[in-house]
C-alpha cells in the first residue's frame, strides 16, 4: 500500500480529526513528553522507493510556536473551527500559505507501536484558549527556529559550493 494522507483516523477509542486539538502522553519524546497539538493528518503506508513503513500523525505542537503568536493563533483557530462547525482540513499547504511562522512547530508522532501514544484526549472547543495559555511554561520555539536556521544555512552553503565550487 502506498503512503496515504488520512484526515480522520480512529486511535485508541478517539476519532482523531484534522484541525482539532489533542493532548496526550508521548513515549518517544525528545523535548515534550506531554504535547498539546493541533492535528494535521495521519500518514500511513509503505514508501514506494524505500519500502519503509510510515505510521505517524503529523501535528503542530503549541510549545514550538513563539508565545507572542500562540494566543493570537488560538483565537483565530477557535473562530475558524466554530465557523466550520469542526469540519475543516488543516493541511501543510494551509500552514505554508496562512501560518508560515508555524513551519518549525510541525512534529511527527508515531502511532505504532501503539504504546507510544497514551491518554489521547480531544480538547473541547470551549477550553482551547485556556489550555493553550497553560502551555506558556513550555517554550521550545527558539530551539525550533535555531534548527530551521541551521538547516537553511547548510542548504545555502551547499548551493554556494555547487555554484562556485570549492570551499566556502
Amino acid at each position: 500500500m502506498a503512503i496515504r494522507r488520512v484526515l480522520k483516523k480512529r486511535f485508541g477509542g478517539v476519532v482523531v480529526k484534522s484541525g482539532h486539538i489533542y493532548s496526550f502522553r508521548y513515549q518517544a519524546w525528545e523535548h515534550d513528553p506531554f504535547p498539546l497539538v493541533i492535528m494535521l493528518y495521519a500518514l500511513e503506508g509503505t514508501h514506494p522507493n524505500t519500502g519503509h513503513q510510515w505510521r505517524f500523525f503529523q501535528a503542530i505542537n503549541f510549545a514550538y510556536i513563539p508565545r507572542a503568536q500562540r494566543r493570537r493563533f488560538a483565537q483565530d483557530w477557535v473562530q475558524t473551527l466554530r465557523q466550520s462547525r469542526g469540519n475543516i482540513r488543516f493541511t501543510w499547504e494551509r500552514i505554508q500559505s496562512r501560518y508560515p511562522y508555524m513551519e518549525g512547530a510541525v512534529r511527527r508522532y508515531f502511532f505504532k507501536p501503539r504504546y507510544y501514544i497514551r491518554n489521547l484526549k480531544e480538547v473541547p472547543l470551549e477550553d482551547v484558549e485556556a489550555v493553550i495559555v497553560s502551555t506558556w511554561n513550555k517554550d521550545y520555539s527558539k530551539r525550533a527556529m535555531m534548527a530551521l536556521a541551521s538547516k537553511y544555512k547548510k542548504a545555502s552553503k551547499f548551493m554556494a559550493r555547487r555554484v562556485f565550487g570549492g570551499r566556502i
